[in-house]
């Protein structure tokens, strides 16, 4: 942190430095970081692109959340693009606009909460899809989801408001730096961006998708005693098992990301590590792994999802789909895709509330 000397007098007649962009100073993890941008914008954009242009994709709730995931994502992505810095940073609107904005990260970090919290949503909407299944479509209509969405990015944003507030421009030296204003104050804001940030989605996440597989194991159990062949609704229920097992592979890969930067963080603003270790090797390797979470969603739907991967060929590499294999749902399976048979039987799914 650059110290600030108030006993100092600015000569306001002396020559304003000449400002520059100083280049990048690329080493390892900036490089790291550029291969993980560039990843994170291809799949995300790949994610979208399919999303778009698939109009029955459109109206699954599921599709929605995991299409403004991948916002999230691929602007997570741009964001981390290492940029040149300027050499002197002048005191005016300009100059405060930069230490606040560009040099704080704040829509990076903007992007980051409403990535996870966009996370945390899309796996309590899949549970409601199951229980109970009757209230899925007043809880998820088109318009909740849609405020769901609007407020997942209201919330990040005022979230990542002390960043901007802890960061200042120091107009004696021409340099931005940060201060919060207090240890106290720097400690709650690290113990809160914890809480908010990791461990309450963390926790929500592992319980309800735990909790979905439960309850589509017993009721896949349920089908296979009542019946020796695989009925409509066990094919059904084994699809959206599919898709919560996919959401699980994301939230762990998500775990494996983020717990050494989050864990080093919190150590940090609780004063257990100096100063010095957050431009240490060790913590930019955390930072670097965090980022990787950005671009990996995208590699996790084509290795899970064959739907995902028929749609991949059907947009980008102009791949004909036969009548056999449709593509009316990324990451579920509408019961009308088993057959007719399955519609008919489908509608006794939502009269199984218990096991």
């Amino acid at each position: 942190m650059t110290s600030l000397n108030l006993n100092q007098s600015i000569d306001k007649n002396a020559a304003v430095p000449n400002i520059y962009l100083i280049p990048v100073p690329w080493d390892w993890r900036l490089i790291i970081q550029l291969i993980l941008a560039i990843v994170g914008i291809i799949g995300n954009s790949t994610v979208i692109h399919v999303y778009l242009h698939t109009r029955t994709l459109t109206v699954n709730t599921t599709n929605r959340f995991i299409a403004a995931l991948a916002v999230a994502d691929i602007i997570t992505s741009i964001c981390i693009i290492p940029i040149p810095t300027l050499s002197y940073v002048p005191d005016n609107f300009g100059g405060h606009f930069y230490c606040k904005v560009v040099r704080s990260s704040v829509v990076l970090w903007t992007s980051i909460v409403a990535s996870i919290f966009s996370l945390m949503v899309l796996a309590i909407e899949r549970l409601v899809a199951i229980v109970p299944p009757m209230r899925y479509k007043r809880l998820f209509s088109v318009k909740v989801t849609r405020f769901i969405i609007a407020f997942i990015w209201i919330f990040a944003f005022a979230f990542n408001t002390f960043v901007i507030y802890a960061n200042h421009l120091n107009s004696i030296e021409g340099a931005c730096y940060v201060d919060f204003g207090g240890k106290r104050f720097q400690m709650f804001i690290g113990v809160s961006a914890f809480i908010l940030e990791y461990l309450v989605p963390v926790t929500l996440m592992l319980v309800v998708n735990i909790r979905s597989i439960q309850i589509l194991k017993m009721r896949a159990l349920v089908f296979t005693t009542k019946t020796n062949r695989k009925s409509g609704n066990l094919a059904f229920l084994q699809a959206r098992q599919r898709v919560i097992y996919m959401l699980l592979a994301v939230i762990i890969s998500f775990i494996v990301c983020w717990s050494p930067d989050q864990f080093a963080f919190l150590a940090f603003n609780l004063g257990l590590v100096p100063f010095e270790y957050m431009y240490g090797n060790l913590y930019r390797a955390f930072v670097v792994l965090a980022f990787a979470n950005s671009c990996i969603n995208p590699v996790l739907y084509a290795l899970t999802n064959k739907n995902f991967r028929q749609a991949i060929k059907q947009h980008l590499f102009c791949h004909s789909i036969r009548a056999s294999e449709p593509v009316n749902g990324l990451f579920d399976t509408p019961l009308e895709l088993s057959g007719s048979k399955t519609s008919t039987e489908g509608t006794h799914l939502s009269t199984i509330n218990s096991v």
